[in-house]
């Protein structure tokens, strides 16, 4: 599904049951792309907190709006022993399509998962797909800050005093996840 109200476009991609969510955004030209490890309740109608945080930053950075992605787009408030266990190939690669699609020449990416990327095997392979479509588009990773361990925060787990907007190697990143 796609809206547009006021100038101001709305994506929001979710399959049949609404249990896989590709996108979620409200921007006019110039949002800040953002991505989680995998979607948890927020709609178009209806913010979740990561959402409302979100939002709070775009407009910290001048953007005019948010584009949301996750590696994973299967939605879960939790990821334990619910959460899928194995890749589903095809909400995998259907992710990485509307990615590809939407993330543009040079502009900033924001890694913004925590330490959830380690939570499931194939959110490293995923991400590794995902930093091909970065690369190929000149894009640049950045991140709000990284945690003790180097993973790039969560928007939920940082006060908005403590972002840095630094650059992130995600070559280097992916690297040390492989080990």
């Amino acid at each position: 599904m796609e809206y547009i109200h006021n100038e101001k476009k709305e994506e929001y991609i979710i399959n049949d049951d609404n249990t896989v969510r590709y996108v979620l955004g409200k921007y006019t030209t110039n949002p800040l792309i953002v991505f989680g490890v995998n979607p948890s309740t927020a709609s178009l109608e209806k913010n979740d907190t990561t959402i409302s945080i979100i939002e709070h930053i775009a407009e910290m950075r001048n953007c005019d709006g948010y584009l949301m992605f996750n590696i994973y787009p299967q939605r879960a408030t939790n990821i334990d022993e619910n959460f899928s266990k194995e890749l589903d190939e095809n909400i995998c690669n259907l992710n990485l399509h509307h990615i590809s699609d939407r993330i543009t020449k040079g502009c900033q990416v924001v890694a913004a998962w925590g330490t959830h990327i380690c939570d499931r095997g194939f959110f490293v392979d995923i991400l590794i797909r995902i930093n091909e479509i970065v690369k190929e588009n000149d894009a640049t990773w950045i991140c709000l800050s990284k945690t003790k361990s180097g993973h790039p925060h969560h928007p939920t787990r940082l006060a908005y005093n403590q972002m840095t907007f630094e650059l992130f190697d995600m070559d280097n990143y992916i690297k040390t996840l492989k080990k």
